[in-house]
């Protein structure tokens, strides 16, 4: 449980960074707000897997 949750954190963190980074480069939606919201949505979805990785490999080499 502790890991999902270093996981899910891990990846807010990294796909705000990317979303401050390289702002709303993604054209989803025409309304600038809802555009802005689905581009964070999509850097958090794939800063989710190296971030699994991450911290699977840091706790597994923990224990």
């Amino acid at each position: 449980m502790a890991a999902a949750i270093l996981t899910l954190a891990l990846a807010f963190l990294c796909g705000g960074g990317l979303w401050l980074g390289l702002g709303p480069r993604l054209t989803l939606s025409e309304e600038q707000e809802q555009n802005q919201l689905l581009n964070l949505v999509v850097y958090v979805g794939a800063a989710v897997p190296p971030a699994f990785a991450l911290v699977f490999f840091l706790l597994g080499g923990l224990s």
